[in-house]
């Protein structure tokens, strides 16, 4: 499959990822917040792309995102640079890159990098009681410099910008393409 992110537009795209976390980061604390939210049902795996790591005091000045972790569970010590991410479903350029972006919790087990394709599991905003669950990434799927690239963009069409993440294997393990902005996951079972 083709390279996912070119050294030549990584630079586009962090400029335009870090001026667009700063919204999200800045986002009301009455609205749902992009660390529980998806256009997939709760639980279920999706692919992304990772774009931006949010900077540690970034996360930790931001009340609204500071409080959504540590409600969530997670200790303030075990909060870093890059704990937080912001990642891609939609590739190149489009107005669907943006606003399908979803804010990702990153464990502090995994490293991710820019360019990273990420599966993540999808959060919840609390409900019966419950913490809530954040947008968690629970591996990394292909590294940014993996040469034997199984993942790439759908459809392979570089003139298109509504084109979604998409690994050979996901068929075969009961990946579907659906939801609200049509992508590829994995619903619970």
């Amino acid at each position: 499959m083709k390279r996912v992110l070119s050294s030549a537009n990584k630079s586009y795209v962090h400029v335009i990822f870090g001026v667009m976390i700063v919204g999200a980061l800045l986002q009301s604390c009455a609205s749902v917040p992009r660390i529980q939210s998806d256009d997939v049902p709760e639980g279920s795996l999706r692919l992304a792309q990772a774009v931006y790591l949010a900077p540690k005091s970034a996360i930790l000045e931001t009340k609204s995102l500071r409080d959504t972790l540590v409600s969530s569970g997670i200790d303030r010590a075990e909060i870093k640079d890059g704990s937080v991410i912001l990642a891609r479903a939609y590739c190149c350029n489009g107005p669907n890159e943006q606003i399908t972006a979803r804010m990702v919790y990153v464990p502090s087990t995994l490293s991710v990098e820019v360019g990273d394709m990420i599966e993540l599991k999808t959060g919840h905003t609390p409900k019966n009681g419950d913490r809530g669950a954040l947008n968690t990434v629970t591996r990394i799927v292909q590294k940014i410099d993996d040469n034997r690239e199984s993942c790439g963009w759908d459809p392979p069409d570089e003139r298109l910008w509504r084109r979604v993440l998409y690994c050979d294997w996901m068929e075969d393990d009961g990946w579907i393409k659906g939801g609200i902005t049509s992508v590829w996951f994995k619903p619970t079972l």
